[in-house]
């Protein structure tokens, strides 16, 4: 199974911990398009996937307070790139991030990665490049750890170093584009069910020309109760999406 996806999806791999160095195509975008232009956000159609969801979260989907897109409650703003004659930007790549709070937070370490991770769960290649996926869960346990697809990389070794008495894991995945554009955590706020993770996508001014998953794994501090957790992504200056541990895969349809 695992070397038949790995296979079918044929992704580019490589671990993102510090400095986004890109190639090929000048500009930005948070869609599944693979870096062309910046598609529009109109309220989409969401599909749920939960078929063989793992039991590990509790299915509860986002609180009554979210919708699945909503507008980033803080000031953006919307910076354009500025290419110079070597190919490349003056814009931070966190720009997104730059003015959303980073407290409250449980102390947390993160890496980012190209490809999809996970074995029998999460994204897997979609042709459609009108639709953007999200995917979130936790790993509460040691026992969780086998479900990467792989034992390789810096993603995964940070996922295995857990202490699961004191610490968790949070995968956060997204899709479908450069691999430059990747899902970043500010804070991980304690909330009365679990945790609420914040963040945004990298925006780098030149990014890579390919097709592929993006993911973040944070280990965090452990709050007092663990059983959800929702995660809120800025994708550009009006837009933020919401995903809930436990929800399966997510499809927003930005066609309609």
């Amino acid at each position: 199974m695992k070397r038949t996806r790995r296979a079918i999806l044929g992704l580019v791999g490589g671990t993102v911990t510090g400095a986004l160095s890109g190639c090929l195509a000048p500009g930005a975008n948070g869609s599944g398009d693979g870096g062309t232009a910046s598609p529009t956000h109109p309220s989409p159609h969401t599909e749920t996937d939960t078929d063989d969801e793992p039991p590990t979260d509790t299915p509860d989907g986002l609180p009554g307070d979210l919708d699945r897109v909503d507008t980033p409650p803080y000031d953006i703003a919307d910076i354009e790139c500025d290419i110079d004659d070597s190919g490349e930007g003056d814009r931070d790549p966190l720009y997104l991030c730059v003015n959303m709070p980073a407290e409250p937070s449980l102390s947390f370490e993160q890496v980012s990665t190209r490809g999809t991770l996970l074995a029998d769960e999460g994204l897997e290649l979609t042709p459609d490049n009108n639709a953007d996926q999200l995917y979130a869960t936790l790993l509460t346990d040691a026992d969780d750890i086998d479900r990467f697809e792989t034992d390789s990389g810096d993603a995964y070794d940070l996922a295995a170093g857990t202490d699961f008495e004191s610490h968790a894991v949070l995968v956060v995945q997204t899709g479908w584009g450069s691999g430059s554009i990747l899902p970043r955590l500010k804070r991980i706020e304690e909330t009365e069910d679990g945790i609420h993770a914040f963040g945004c996508y990298t925006q780098p001014c030149v990014y890579t020309d390919d097709f592929t998953a993006r993911s973040t794994v944070a280990r965090f501090e452990r709050p007092g109760t663990l059983d959800s957790g929702v995660v809120s992504l800025t994708v550009d200056p009006s837009t933020r999406y919401n995903v809930a541990t436990g929800e399966g895969v997510v499809t927003i349809d930005q066609s309609e």
